[in-house]
């Protein structure tokens, strides 16, 4: 009897011995959150993938983190000949494609692209929207992209 009672006590303990072994293993180091930040330099409007004649000045700031456990975060802040014409705040991205140094997003169902190319100093970032309007019956343009280049950029 006093035999089989130590049996039982050994189990438990074997199995939480494994289970932490197991928990050991597969928390391994996370790779770390990038966080990337510019200013937008220009925009260019296209109407049917050709760029229009509409030529306003595009300034803006951009900051995103690129973060292996989640989706990729992006604030945008973009004035349009001086004027506020947007603001997203932490809009998540859907990671297409990684490759040498630049990243290809996703967001808002494929309707806009993100790209950041960090294999260039400085880096350089897009921002691609698709309206999904005719052009130039409903609007002058029905797509724009906005640039810029990362002022700091780090882990």
């Amino acid at each position: 009897m006093k035999n089989q009672n130590i049996q039982c006590h050994r189990v438990p303990m074997v199995l939480t011995g494994f289970i932490l072994l197991v928990l050991l293993a597969s928390s391994s180091p996370a790779a770390p959150a990038q966080t990337y930040r510019g200013t937008l330099t220009g925009g260019t409007f296209y109407c049917n993938g050709e760029p229009i004649d509409y030529t306003p000045t595009v300034t803006g700031t951009w900051n995103l983190i690129i973060d292996p456990q989640t989706s990729a975060q992006l604030t945008l802040d973009v004035f349009v000949d001086g004027r506020h014409d947007v603001a997203f705040g932490y809009n998540a991205l859907i990671l297409i494609s990684h490759d040498d140094g630049v990243y290809v997003f996703s967001a808002f169902g494929g309707f806009a692209t993100a790209t950041l190319d960090t294999s260039v100093t400085p880096a350089r970032f897009s921002w691609h929207v698709e309206f999904g309007i005719s052009c130039p019956d409903q609007n002058p343009f029905n797509s724009l992209t906005f640039f810029g280049v990362a002022n700091r950029g780090g882990g």
